[in-house]
């Protein structure tokens, strides 16, 4: 369910599921080329931090309290700074069907820029405060997120409507609902947090058998092989996977 950055925790966690019984059937592969990110240029970065910023100021009070263990009222220098903010959100939200935790978009961003390419449809998998699904618009996708839960697709609806004037609303499309009764066929890139779903071993065999063969996952921070699929690239733990089903596609 979510956007969402904590990778040391999530890690830990997803290696633990894979290691006891995903990894047993995963394919034998080449590992994957592993790049260091490059810092994206002060016009980019700043148009990040605005999506970052906007989004974190929308967060209702008792969510804010909830996640961080703090009462309140949120320092202004944190709210002015993305990786702040993140510092100072210490625990996942549970929410509907998942678990929600703000990305930096600074860390997603070298793997996007790898394979999106203005036109492609792109489909963010738990879009929760929708800013993954910003960045791809203005990376030139034709973007959409779905989230199940009300309240942080309330959140990606307003965050959505501070931005028009920097991410054209008809190319973030917002959707509240349940990914899978989503047909995965359409899109061509797909983005996915780890953990971030309850049912996340039937989410990966749904895209194993909807996903076009051309198709690619960029998955944030998995702990290890991904039965099914196959890792192209990796950026500083956000890796590209490509499906490796030896059956066709619906």
């Amino acid at each position: 369910m979510a956007t969402k950055s904590r990778p040391g925790l999530r890690r830990w966690i997803l290696g633990a599921i894979l290691c006891a019984g995903l990894l047993a059937s995963a394919p034998a592969a080449t590992p994957a080329p592993t790049a260091s990110p490059a810092p994206p240029d002060a016009d980019l970065a700043g148009k990040l931090t605005r999506i970052q910023n906007t989004c974190f100021d929308l967060y209702p009070a008792k969510l804010i309290q909830r996640m961080s263990g703090r009462p309140g009222p949120v320092p202004a220098d944190v709210r002015e700074n993305p990786r702040k903010q993140i510092a100072y959100l210490k625990t996942e939200e549970k929410v509907a069907k998942g678990l929600f935790y703000p990305s930096i978009l600074e860390d997603i961003l070298p793997a996007f820029a790898a394979v999106i390419r203005p036109g492609m449809r792109f489909l963010d998998l738990g879009s929760g405060d929708g800013r993954i699904v910003f960045m791809a618009a203005l990376l030139g996708a034709d973007a959409s997120g779905i989230e199940y839960d009300s309240e942080l697709h309330r959140i990606a609806l307003e965050a959505r409507q501070r931005l028009q004037d920097l991410v054209d609303p008809e190319r973030a499309v917002l959707l509240r609902g349940d990914f899978f009764k989503e047909d995965m066929r359409p899109y061509d890139v797909f983005f996915y947090y780890a953990l971030g779903s309850s049912s996340e071993d039937r989410l990966l065999a749904k895209l194993r058998g909807e996903m076009g063969p051309s198709a690619l996952l960029v998955l944030a921070y998995p702990s290890g092989p991904v039965p099914g699929f196959r890792k192209t690239a990796d950026y500083a733990g956000v890796a590209v996977f490509e499906s490796v089903r030896t059956t066709p596609g619906p």
